[in-house]
């Protein structure tokens, strides 16, 4: 018998059984996975589902996978990079995506939306095909051209629309109402955020870490490393928290996090966020739904948020270049913050740090 979970407004607290198809509360608030009280330890399986007990328990025969795997540290100079550009899509959204899309199936949702800037889309088209999901996905135009052929590779409607972010996810909400479709939103499904949880698996089992440094654009892939390093830790919620310190970076362009961080606030100032062109368009997000958990997370691990240049990126995605690592210039955005926190002297040269490379420069940017 399959141990039991719920689904938590992170706002106002409400309690849903944890198959309920919704994407976030009637409050207008996130909603996270969680394991319940009695809940057991599942039986692992291939692909992420390998730490099931950090994840919601979909039945085995409903696991949606495409051969993920552990990915690898790369050691250059003393610093580890986590090549998760190398996971079947090329991206870190796979893991995420992987939960969501088994999820649905468990479920037994048919078709579902989805709205991205390209590589959760790639993504969610991926896994949802793996899991006899019909998937439509909206995208802005332009954008990377090399990701909408990925996602129409495997089966997905593309949408592209004209305008900013925002006007993004306006379609696929309407598109969704309109069709009966689900809307699977990685920035707000409690499945995605607990799919990441198995990155902080991964990096607690490297040893000792001082430091951890990722892109972030929304912050899912730190608030879920951050999740995942606590439960293999046994940290019950609320406790200290016994890991390396969690450090995201923003690019200058679009900082809502980094602004927060700065001004002591727990959550989005309340003033129109800022947002710029970049190279680093990945990580493009003015409004993170999950910025408050985000918050307390970097704080609570003794870590930063921090802004890098387009100009500090494009210097640190060709430093990587040259050592053979094509990583995409937003996951280069992790770098371009490792060097900006050695100069700031919140790095120290001896520090044991891994940079997340999230996305793979083969699929541009």
């Amino acid at each position: 018998m399959l141990e039991t979970g719920e689904l938590r407004c992170d706002s106002c607290d409400l309690w849903l059984p944890q198959w309920t198809i919704a994407w976030r509360c009637s409050c207008g608030g996130t909603l996270s996975w969680r394991p319940g009280a009695d809940a057991a330890a599942s039986p692992s399986g291939p692909g992420i589902w390998r730490r099931a007990e950090l994840l919601p328990p979909v039945l085995p025969e409903n696991r949606a996978t495409l051969g993920e795997t552990v990915t690898p540290v790369l050691d250059r100079g003393g610093v580890g990079y986590k090549l998760e550009y190398l996971s079947p899509t090329g991206s870190f959204k796979d893991r995420g995506a992987a939960c969501v899309a088994s999820c649905l199936r468990q479920m037994a949702v048919r078709a579902a939306v989805v709205d991205s800037s390209g590589n959760a889309g790639a993504a969610m088209a991926a896994y949802l095909a793996a899991a006899g999901v019909a998937a439509s996905v909206f995208v802005p135009e332009p954008g990377s051209a090399a990701k909408r052929r990925q996602i129409e590779a495997y089966g997905a409607q593309l949408f592209p629309v004209r305008g900013d972010r925002g006007q993004v996810t306006a379609r696929a909400h309407a598109h969704a109402e309109s069709t009966g479709a689900v809307y699977a939103s990685h920035l707000w499904s409690p499945f995605f955020i607990a799919g990441m949880r198995t990155l902080g698996a991964e990096l607690a089992e490297l040893g000792p870490l001082d430091a951890v440094i990722f892109p972030a654009g929304s912050g899912s892939l730190v608030l879920g490393a951050f999740q995942g390093l606590a439960a293999v830790a046994g940290n019950s919620p609320g406790a200290v928290y016994r890991g390396p310190r969690l450090f995201g970076i923003q690019v200058r362009a679009c900082q809502p996090l980094v602004d927060a961080f700065d001004a002591g606030a727990d959550d989005l100032l309340d003033r129109p966020p800022a947002r710029g062109s970049s190279i680093a368009a990945g990580i493009l997000v003015a409004r993170p739904p999950r910025a408050r958990a985000v918050l307390r997370a970097i704080r609570d691990s003794g870590g930063a948020l921090i802004g890098v240049s387009d100009e500090d990126v494009e210097r640190a995605a060709r430093s990587l270049w040259r050592q053979g690592i094509y990583a995409e210039r937003t996951s280069a955005a992790a770098e371009a913050g490792r060097f900006e926190l050695l100069r700031r002297e919140l790095l120290g040269e001896t520090d044991r740090v891994v940079v997340a490379l999230t996305g793979s420069g083969l699929k541009g940017d």
